[in-house]
């Protein structure tokens, strides 16, 4: 065969086999499900067959005629029952388990697959299976075992003895070789190491489980037991306390009761008492005839007088005191008959307290407002709908805010009497007479009323405040000079565990939700802890001092929050000043902000100007319109809008066209730290805040200072006298108290939250337990109003420029400033001429306003007229007298 020639040998190719179709996903499932069926029939069936099992039927072991097969299965039921319990004994029920494991891994993977149709999950790995059956090996093996040789006794109704074949052959062995207890051993680690194989299960994890439950239980029974115990102990040391009051009371009525003030008289005056304790007789003749007739009854009317000296005046009484007749009283009816015993030599008589007078009278406890009223608002958003609502309002819902603690009462009665009862005796041991007469329990702190015994000056229970602190244990009193409507003093204690206020309690309460305002400011709750509200639209600004730590902040972050859940942004409109840089911050973003949050002082130097301009812009405005006030424009425009009508812009910069006046929010200026805003722009900031706190209540802007530094220097008269509402915080002396109240007070408040509010109007503060708002509260409540829409900012707030339609002095923006105004040169004049660089002296002489005027000494500072704002506000003129003539 040559090379060339073609191999003689054949080569076959194997075509490939087409890839088997897959079954359909809809046949799989049936088959699955027909698998799981048939797998549950069979289980159901045996545990059937193995329940009524009756060694009476015929079976594999022996063979029984009957007429009627007691077994459920029939024949073949009783055939393979007795199968297995002869095979298995009782262990035979092991099968039954683990084919109940089987059906219910079998349903797992058909809910998975088919009816949740998760991701099929890895096959179980081929040696876990090997362990898996194994152990169920080892574990029949233990059971079959331990059934042979521990209930070989117990007469049971089986084919064969316990443990059946295979357990007599098992146990049988392991008896032999080990004995019968090592063989119970051995059997029942098999059982128990078969049983965690197959099932999974971990020992130690069981045990665990096992020592926590009984540990858990242990705890439950100890704080049982602890709390029967305490439950003894209170009430032991409530009794001990009890006889503490009792034993104080005791004290205190025997120190200041003495014995009642008895007057030796003749015996014709006595039978005038005997006469005087009979029911008054109307008329002057028929007194006079009680007196001739009771003349020969002294004796007996002595005898029934002596009893109605109290206990304690026998006890203090001398023991050679000479016979007295008790004094009635007289207090319901006046004795008509006492002017003609007034000639007698006898000396007048005193009229005695009745005998219950030495026992210090009951005073007067208002209960605590523990409840707030909710509000409708509160009420519904409480409710389920049951379908979704979507309301046209962007106010946000209360549910933002955390729920308040469970009320509950501060104080108790009985604490309440004992310590008013304290107080009269610390203060008697002080030298100073007076009564508690009422107490009002709050949420802080209780007032007590006292009222001062005649001839105790007030300054005298004022300065014993602090060494009646310091007697009572407490770190401070305050006490209150001058009650409206009543003619007591007023002595203020912290209350030994204080409650929190929360502010969804104040915007949910009903003084709250009823107010119309839309400028409506939580404050807190009062002593008494009824929920407190103002309207900033009445103060109409306010100033707010206090301390670090105080509570401040907090109070200014309620504030805010009080408007945006009572005003949509159409409403009101807010402008924040944060020196800071912190706490107003989180407000950035919301629909509420005419500009972004202010964090440098330049620039809030620039957003006060724009204010003036706008009050000034608003003024002429309402001029225009014959109104008096922001009410009345928003209202004029709301008439014109019903009637479909427009009012036109006065003040248009096209007066051919002009656009039509739109309805204008209130605004609300919030300085969060005015000490350091004066520092750092001096004092162009005081004449602008002096201008809108002298002006813009009837334009609608509004301002909200507040300090931790409340000193002369940053509380300036001129901003005191404008602002006439004030909120004072705890403070560090009486000087600074002094300073934002005009009285001492605010030095001794307790800080978080304690605060005094002087209402406008009074000079008579108002102590309010500030509400709590925390910081998480607040994100939740500006991430739910920046949801809501964006802020619609107005450019050139913060550039000092407006761009508005019209200044402040009616002049479009960007025109009449610097060089290019018209009264530029008449400004350089006057400036020259007085030899004073003054905005108020250019406003003066060439009647425009304040902005206007500004601006022009601005434009003379960069053309050398006038040399920069000094630290003192002053400017110096650069040209000399000869070149300015």
């Amino acid at each position: 065969m040559s090379k060339n020639s073609p191999s003689t040998s054949t080569t076959y190719t194997h075509k490939p086999r087409p890839p088997r179709q897959p079954l359909p996903n809809r046949l799989v499932r049936l088959l699955s499900e027909a698998r799981w069926l048939a797998m549950s029939v069979a289980l159901l069936y045996f545990v059937l067959i193995l329940l009524s099992y009756n060694k009476a039927d015929p079976g594999w072991s022996h063979e029984n005629a009957v007429a009627h097969v007691a077994n459920l299965g029939g024949r073949a039921g009783a055939w393979l029952a007795d199968l297995l319990l002869f095979i298995f004994g009782f262990s035979a029920w092991w099968l039954c388990v683990c084919f109940t494991r089987a059906v219910w891994q079998g349903y797992r993977r058909l809910h998975s697959r088919f009816i949740v149709q998760e991701a099929q999950q890895e096959p179980e790995h081929q040696g876990e299976t090997l362990i898996r059956w194994i152990g169920f090996v080892l574990m029949f093996a233990g059971s079959v075992g331990l059934e042979y040789l521990r209930m070989w006794s117990l007469k049971v109704e089986l084919p064969r003895a316990a443990g059946g074949v295979l357990g007599q052959l098992i146990g049988h062995a392991a008896h032999n070789a080990f004995g019968f207890t090592g063989a119970t051993l051995l059997l029942l680690l098999l059982f128990g190491l078969g049983f965690s194989w197959y099932f999974q299960v971990s020992w130690l994890a069981v045990a665990e489980r096992i020592g926590e439950s009984v540990e858990t239980s242990w705890d439950w029974f100890r704080l049982r037991y602890e709390d029967r115990e305490d439950r003894r102990y209170g009430e032991v040391a409530a009794h001990k306390r009890d006889e503490v009051v009792v034993h104080e009371r005791a004290k205190y009525v025997e120190k200041h009761a003495g014995s009642p003030v008895r007057i030796e008289t003749p015996r014709d005056d006595e039978s005038d008492d005997a006469q005087d304790t009979a029911p008054a007789a109307p008329g002057f003749l028929a007194k006079m005839k009680a007196k001739v007739k009771a003349r020969g009854e002294a004796k007996l009317a002595r005898a029934k007088a002596e009893p109605q000296i109290d206990d304690a005046a026998h006890a203090s009484s001398a023991p050679a005191a000479p016979p007295f007749a008790a004094e009635p009283s007289f207090d319901d009816e006046p004795d008509t008959g006492a002017a003609p015993r007034a000639p007698a030599p006898t000396p007048a008589k005193a009229p005695l307290p009745p005998a219950s007078a030495p026992n210090p009278a009951p005073i007067k406890i208002e209960p605590q407002m523990v409840t707030v009223p909710r509000s409708e608002r509160a009420e519904k958003e409480r409710q389920s709908h049951l379908f979704e609502v979507h309301g046209d309002s962007t106010l946000p819902p209360l549910a933002l805010l955390d729920d308040a603690p469970p009320a509950q009462e501060s104080v108790a009665i009985e604490t309440l009497e004992f310590t008013s009862r304290l107080i009269e005796k610390k203060l008697s041991d002080f030298g100073v007479e007076a009564k508690v007469v009422a107490a009002y329990p709050g949420p802080v702190v209780t007032r007590y009323e006292i009222e001062p015994a005649t001839g105790v000056k007030g300054s005298q229970i004022v300065n014993l405040a602090r060494d009646l602190a310091r007697s009572l244990s407490l770190t401070s009193i305050r006490v209150v000079e001058t009650i409206p409507g009543k003619n007591y003093m007023a002595l203020e204690l912290p209350n030994p565990k204080r409650q929190i206020v929360r502010l969804t309690e104040i915007l949910g309460s009903k003084v709250y939700g009823d107010s119309a305002s839309s400028l409506t400011v939580a404050l807190g709750k009062d002593i008494a802890g009824k929920p407190v509200v103002a309207d900033l639209a009445k103060m109409p600004h306010l100033l707010v001092a206090g301390t670090t730590g105080s509570g401040k902040s907090v109070g200014i972050n309620a504030t805010i929050l009080s408007l945006l859940y009572k005003a949509d942004p159409a409403d009101v409109r807010l402008i924040l000043i944060d020196p800071k840089m912190l706490e107003m911050s989180v407000y950035e973003g919301i629909p509420h902000l005419l500009a972004p949050v202010v964090t440098d002082m330049r620039q809030a130097g620039h957003a006060l100007n724009w204010a003036v301009n706008e009050m000034e812009r608003r003024y002429k405005l309402m001029s225009k319109l014959g109104v008096r006030n922001l009410a009345g424009y928003n209202a004029k425009i709301a008439e014109a809008a019903k009637r479909e009508e427009h009012i036109p812009n006065p003040f248009s910069l096209t007066p051919d066209a002009p656009e039509p006046l739109d309805k204008l929010p209130t605004i609300v200026i919030i300085i969060d730290e005015l000490a350091d805003l004066m520092m750092v722009v001096g004092k162009k900031v005081e004449e602008l805040i002096a201008r809108i706190a002298q002006k813009a209540r009837a334009a609608g802007i509004h301002l909200i200072l507040a300090t931790q530094r409340p000193s002369v220097d940053v509380i300036t008269g001129l901003i005191k006298a404008n602002i006439p509402t004030r909120i004072a915080f705890q403070v560090s002396s009486k000087i600074d108290s002094r300073t934002i109240l005009d009285q001492m007070g605010a030095e001794t408040l307790l800080g978080m939250g304690d605060m005094l509010y002087m209402p406008p109007g009074t000079g008579l503060p108002v102590r309010v337990h500030g509400a709590f708002v925390s910081d998480d509260e607040v994100h939740r409540v500006v991430k739910h109003l920046q949801s809501t829409g964006e802020p619609n900012y107005i450019e050139g707030i913060l550039e000092g420029g407006v761009a508005e339609e019209g200044g402040a002095d009616g002049i479009p923006a960007g025109e009449g400033g610097g060089e290019s105004d018209a009264m530029y040169d008449q400004a350089v004049a006057v400036v020259l001429k007085n030899r004073r660089a003054s905005i108020s002296l250019v406003q003066r002489h060439l009647r425009i306003g304040y902005n206007r005027a500004a601006r022009l000494l601005e434009q003379m500072e960069q053309s050398g007229v006038v040399s920069p704002m000094q630290s003192n506000g002053n400017r110096d003129i650069l040209v000399p007298v000869t070149n300015a003539e």
